[in-house]
């Protein structure tokens, strides 16, 4: 599936919501790819999310460079959760 499709997936995900959402949290390799995705996805979020007050943050930089988020601890991904930007 290309990533447009996947986006558009996504925005009708949120739009559809019977409940109000307050935070989207995303969650990607720390990494350079992990970065870029990171602002491709806030930037195609951003007027919808706009529209319904919904706020976009990341994973704190908890995560150790490289580090895979199957690969982490319950406690890592707690501290990183409680950072997130």
């Amino acid at each position: 599936m290309r990533v447009n499709e996947r986006i558009e997936e996504l925005k009708q995900k949120i739009s559809s919501q019977k409940t109000v959402l307050g935070e989207i949290i995303l969650a990607f390799s720390i990494s350079p790819q992990g970065d870029h995705t990171d602002q491709y996805v806030r930037e195609q979020l951003k007027d919808l999310c706009s529209k319904q007050n919904i706020k976009i943050s990341s994973l704190g930089k908890g995560l150790s460079t490289g580090t895979e988020l199957e690969y982490s601890d319950n406690d890592t991904l707690k501290n990183a959760l409680k950072n997130r930007q």
